[in-house]
């Protein structure tokens, strides 16, 4: 668990990155939601993983 809890923000990185990988090759071109919800998923990301670096950090 706390594997996961520390690179939350990459795995979300990567889903995200994923999800528009799909929305190019996939029929789901013409849906908003899909590139949407992979941008999300890719904010989400840099911010856990900012927020992961900036608890590790002493200063």
């Amino acid at each position: 668990m706390k594997f996961f809890k520390h690179n939350i923000g990459i795995i979300l990185i990567i889903l995200g990155v994923i999800v528009l990988i799909l929305t190019r090759f996939a029929l789901f071109s013409s849906s908003n939601w899909m590139l949407l919800s992979g941008l999300l998923l890719i904010i989400l990301g840099i911010w856990f993983h900012i927020r992961s670096i900036k608890h590790e950090s002493r200063y």
